[in-house]
Parts: structure tokens; sequence; C-alpha cells
């Protein structure tokens, strides 16, 4: 049987470039790639929902045809369905019926809480569903639309395991050969912070080379600058981010690092889910 993965997209630049990188990856692993459109239902109640109920459905079906030419074009086997449902639902539905190795979506320039909610509705996914998601850029340049050989793995001085789906992109790491370097972000005073996280990056079975890693460390006050200066000085094509937790109810509170990182990354971001063991 061969590895899944999973599409999320629309008719948006930020997607456009999701489907392209996805076909990147899907190359070497001899995975097929599923494109995934989902069209909000309409109120099905009241005259206006039968009106635009009608509406949708012509939508849906052009939206469909024009996907599935976009399939037909992929340099790789793909697959397209465009729905007309509850977002989660669909969602949900694909990813029990493909348990694919990784989410991807685009990751749309935004302005904004309510902006990035519209535009950006996957980002909670790694932590509500334990597969790992993978944001592309829709600035991504044409030259970046390559397999990785460098990944900066980002860790707190904190341990943590990593959720099963997370663990199952294993394959994909070995097929890419890609080097995955753990990086932490410590203040001055801070000489041996992330010690805690490269143990655990030795240990959490992502990819046998860990094991041997040693820390890259950057000083710096803002953990988010700090990790773009740490895919700068490694030269690294992503960036991997530990998401204990990433959901709409807590952005209402303030802002995050993963936040922070997703507003301004160069380079495509993997977030992988984890469960934190609590060391500090």
């Amino acid at each position: 049987m061969k590895p899944n993965l999973l599409v999320l997209t629309d008719s948006s630049p930020a997607a456009e470039r999701a489907r392209a990188y996805a076909a990147v990856l899907a190359a070497p692993l001899g995975a097929e790639v599923h494109l995934l459109h989902v069209y909000p239902t309409p109120p099905t109640t009241a005259r206006v929902g039968k009106v635009m109920r009608a509406t949708n459905a012509g939508y849906v079906r052009r939206e469909r045809h024009a996907l599935e030419e976009v399939a037909a074009a992929m340099p790789v086997p793909t697959t397209a369905t465009t729905v007309a449902q509850v977002w989660d639902e669909a969602v949900q539905e694909a990813l029990h019926q493909y348990q694919p190795l990784l989410v991807i979506a685009g990751l749309t320039a935004t302005d904004g809480l309510l902006d990035e909610w519209l535009s950006n509705r996957a980002l909670p996914l790694a932590h509500e569903t334990g597969y790992p998601l993978l944001l592309v850029p829709q600035d991504l340049p044409t030259a970046a639309l390559r397999p990785p050989r460098c990944l900066a793995l980002a860790v707190r001085d904190q341990s943590f395991t990593l959720t099963p789906q997370a663990l199952a992109l294993t394959p994909l790491l070995a097929a890419l050969g890609a080097t995955v370097v753990p990086a932490t972000v410590a203040r001055p005073d801070e000489p041996t912070a992330g010690r805690h996280g490269l143990m655990a990056a030795r240990e959490c079975g992502l990819t046998p080379a860990l094991a041997a890693s040693s820390l890259h460390r950057v000083v710096a006050e803002a953990p988010a600058a700090g990790l773009q200066q740490a895919v700068a000085e490694l030269s690294a094509d992503m960036l991997v981010l530990l998401d204990p937790g990433h959901g709409w109810i807590s952005k209402l509170f303030g802002s995050s690092v993963i936040d922070e990182v997703l507003r301004h990354t160069q380079v495509p971001v993997l977030l992988l889910a984890t469960q934190e063991t609590g060391l500090d």
C-alpha cells in the first residue's frame, strides 16, 4: 500500500504552493497525494438557505472539475475531492480514509486574528488530531520547491514525546535523506539551555540520526527571531516546531512563539504534536 499525503487546498496562491511542495515530497517516497477542497455548507433552513444551496451546488461542480484538472496535471499520482460540508467533519473523514503520513496546507500571509482564522484554518490541526502538519508559505520561491536537505528541529529546555502519527514520518525522512538538527534559543544567562530538549530529541524516535546529534544554540531574547536566525545559520530548508497545544481560544489571550514564527517564516514549517513530560 502506497503512503498518502493529504493536501488541504483551495484556489489561493498559498494552496498552489502547498500542492507543488506536496509533489516534491511525494516523489522520493512513491506516495499518493490527495487534494481536499472543503466548501462550507449554507444554512439548512429558510428561503435564503435554499437559494444558497442551489448556488453552492453549481459552485462545487465547477470547483470539482477545476481541482480534477489540477490533480491530473500533478507530476505524482493524485486524487481530488471537493465537498460542501462542515470543515472539521470533512477533514476528520479524510484523515480516517487516507491515514496520511503528513497533512499539508498553504500558509497565507494575514493581517489580524480574524483574517488568520479565515485564511489559515488548518493551524490547530497538529495538536487536535496528532497528525503532523506542514505549512507552506504562499511566497515560497520556486527555487525552494525541492526536497529539504536540512531540517531545524526547535527544542526548548524541556523533555517531550511525539504522537504516534508524528513518529510515522520516519519513512518520509529516510526517503528524503535530510539532516535533522536540534536547535534552541537561549538568553545570554542560560549557557546550558536546551539540554533536556536535546536529550528528548535524541530519544524521540523521529529519525535514527538524531541519536548522535548535537545542539545548535542561538543566543537571543526573542524566541521567534532566534529560530529564524537558527534557520539562516544552518541553511535549513524547513523548520520543525513541537506543538503541545495551538488552538484558537489560546490566541485570544496572547500570541505564541508558533504564531510569531508563522507570521514571518520564509521556509515551510512542520508542526509536530507532542505530549510534554514537564522537565524545565
